[in-house]
């Protein structure tokens, strides 16, 4: 699966659930995304990751670090 930094800037947790397919109790913070992030199994490849906030950045690299089925690539 591949997300693009300059929708996630635009459009935030709208484009993070509908991308990944979150359930509609998402609650669109970053608590949240981490908690949907570490219950999925996926590879993501984060591209225009330079555009995305450095605490979004954080929190898939911490859910990548908790949840062993999820693998993050990011790049410029």
């Amino acid at each position: 699966m591949q997300l693009d930094g300059n929708l996630i800037k635009e459009e935030g947790h709208d484009y993070l659930a509908s991308a990944l397919n979150f359930p509609d109790y998402y609650g669109k913070n970053l608590d949240a995304l981490y908690d949907c992030l570490c219950e999925i199994e996926c590879e993501i490849e984060l591209i225009n990751c330079e555009k995305v906030d450095k605490d979004i950045i954080d929190t898939f690299k911490d859910a990548a670090s908790e949840n062993e089925f999820l693998k993050i690539k990011m790049f410029p």
